[in-house]
Parts: structure tokens; sequence; C-alpha cells
């Protein structure tokens, strides 16, 4: 190698780790505070589980780095077990790896249908550098747009290009519609409401519940889905928020429900807190269909190994896709309690580039 290219690839490796410190950072808070709220709910860190932990991560996934998230999960398990992948290795190793560079497609709101081609999803107009276009991507008008939104729906939801985790999303109601700016929202998609089935509304009082399926679609293989939770809302919530949702594990081969429910910090509940709704026992209705869904959409679209589908249950049973994640799908609250989900597929393998 010549001195030149000795310099580019050391400027290249201390440019990752810079990049690598800085992204494990909110990981790393995260899975402190964590394991504060599991020790005080009498589920702290074994000192062996510690030991186990970063072992692994030393010996198996390449780095130290990936020990925190198995700590976590250890803790919430009472446990270590071999195969869990950290959070942090999915998002920095695994998901730029079998994902590329198409990893960040599904922040286009307003590409979702046409890429994916299904009536599931419930788009009703596009915006799109200031162009109004109808759901089957006719130009249109303002006008004709709230027609198609209030003439069959009370409120609509305004999504908008790399919104996530409930951000971004606005809810308009006829008067709101008059009087928003539609200029200073930039490109985005308009959905009608879902009205959910009965039993995700004792579960989520008011905003739509979230079945999160996360498929896996390998090389020369069918999509499979590996990994399953519900996300649920408090009262006074019209939509469900990463920080605010309450999380419900699924085993993903029947859509049994976890006997508990996680909040984002960790607490872990025996009931909804508003509701009162247990868990332990329960199997989300018309499950299959939707994951049959997921699967088929996934296998149209083998540019992606990796991606997490957002579905709701109708009361009709009828299952509607709400987005796609194609960069980093949430895993951490489904891996610790029922995982590991991933085996198998040789992730733990696979190891960053310094490009």
């Amino acid at each position: 190698m010549s001195v030149i290219g000795y310099l580019k690839r050391a400027f290249r490796i201390s440019r990752r780790k810079k990049w690598n410190k800085q992204y494990d950072k909110s990981h790393v808070t995260r899975v402190k505070k964590g394991l504060q709220v599991l020790a005080s709910q009498g589920k702290p860190l074994l000192p062996q589980d510690a030991r186990k932990s970063e072992e692994y991560a030393k010996e198996v996934l390449g780095s130290l780095d990936f020990a925190p998230w198995l700590k976590l999960y250890s803790a919430f398990r009472g446990e270590f077990l071999e195969g869990w992948i950290p959070d942090n290795y999915l998002g920095r190793v695994v998901c730029p790896a079998i994902n590329g560079d198409l990893r960040r497609l599904s922040e286009y709101k307003t590409l979702t249908k046409q890429l994916l081609r299904t009536e599931a999803l419930p788009d009703i107009a596009y915006r799109i550098k200031g162009n109004w276009l109808s759901a089957d991507r006719s130009p249109t008008s303002v006008t004709a747009v709230q027609s198609a939104c209030f003439d069959s729906y009370p409120y609509v939801f305004l999504k908008k290009n790399f919104s996530f985790q409930g951000n971004g999303i606005v809810k308009l109601y006829p008067a709101d519609f008059s009087k928003f700016d539609f200029d200073k929202a930039g490109d985005f998609v308009i959905q009608s409401p879902i009205i959910q089935h009965p039993f995700l509304t004792e579960l989520s009082p008011m905003a739509v519940a979230t079945l999160r399926i996360t498929t896996v679609k390998p090389p020369h293989q069918s999509a499979k889905t590996r990994l399953c939770g519900l996300r649920v809302g408090r009262k006074g919530m019209e939509y469900i928020s990463s920080t605010d949702g309450i999380r419900i594990p699924i085993w993903p081969e029947n859509g049994r429900l976890y006997p508990h429910a996680i909040t984002s910090d960790w607490t872990i509940l025996e009931k909804h807190p508003d509701t009162g709704a247990t868990f332990e026992g329960k199997v989300i209705p018309h499950y299959a269909d939707a994951v049959a869904l997921c699967e088929q959409l996934h296998d149209r679209f083998p540019h992606l190994q990796l991606i997490g589908w957002d579905a709701a249950i109708t009361s009709s049973g009828e299952v509607r896709l709400m987005e796609w994640n194609t960069d980093e799908p949430g895993i951490i609250f489904s891996e610790a309690s029922i995982g590991p989900h991933f085996q198998g597929l040789d992730w733990e393998k696979i190891r960053e580039t310094t490009r």
C-alpha cells in the first residue's frame, strides 16, 4: 500500500471511530437509564451476565461497543442469551450492509404507495414540490383534495416526508385544512383515518394501535416474519409517539401477546394504565392476514433484506398498512423479552466497513 493509500485508510478509520462514538452516545444513555429502571423493579444486571455480554460483544460481534444493549437485554430477561442483536449493532453494522444505499427509502412517504403498489395504504392525496396529486398520481387541485378528504371522513392525517416515530404527523379537520399553510409542510401524503378493531381499542383507547411486523428476506429465500410487537397509546393521545407509546411484544409465530407491556423507559406494566386491559393469553385478531400481507409485499421488494411494517386491523378485520421502515426498524423490546429473533442469518459475522 502506498503512503497516500495508507493515510487515506487511516483517515477513514479515524472518521469512522468518531462517527461510531457519536452514534453510540444516545444508545449508552438509554441503556443506563433502562438498567436503572429495571433494577428499581427487581431486575438488576447480574455480574456474570455483564461479563458474558462483554465477552460476546468483543469475541462474536467484534467490539465492546455492542455490550450495553446485551446487558440491558440480560437484565430484563434475568440471563444472558447468545444470538441477541444489540440495537446499535443493527443500526451501525447490519442495516447498512443488508439494506445498503436504499435503506432510507421509506422516509419518502409520498413514494411508498408508488413503490409497493398496494391498496392497503390509506393514501388520499399527495403534495410534492407544490403539486397536488390524487391517490392514483393524477394531477389535481387543493379543492378536489379537500372534497376527497372531507366528503368521506371527519378528519385526515398529514404525514410529511422524513417523519418517523410519530413526529411530522398532523391531524386535520375541515376547518384546519382551510387555514393550513401547506407550503411550510414540504412534501407530504394525506391519509384517511382508520377505525380499528374493538380488540385493539381496549388496548389503545384513542390512538390507532400499530402492529409492527418485521420481516427478513435473505438471498434466495422468501420473506419471513422474524419479530413482532404492538404499540399502543394512552388516553389523550391522537396518535402514538415513540416516547409516550407503550410496547407489547408479540410471539411472531401466532400473534399472542407477551404477558406484560413495556414503556419507553423500560417500566414493566401488567395492565394498561388507563383501561385496565390485561395482555396475557390474548391474540391479535387477523394476525395471520397481516403477516401474509407484509411478507408478500417484501417478496416484491427484494432490494431490502430487512423491513419493519406498521399495520393496523380495522373494525371489519381488514389489514391497513400505515407505513414501512427500511432504515433501522426498532427491535429492542421484543428482542429482550421474546428473542433472540435473528438467529441463523449470520448477522453476527457482518463487520463495519471503513469506506
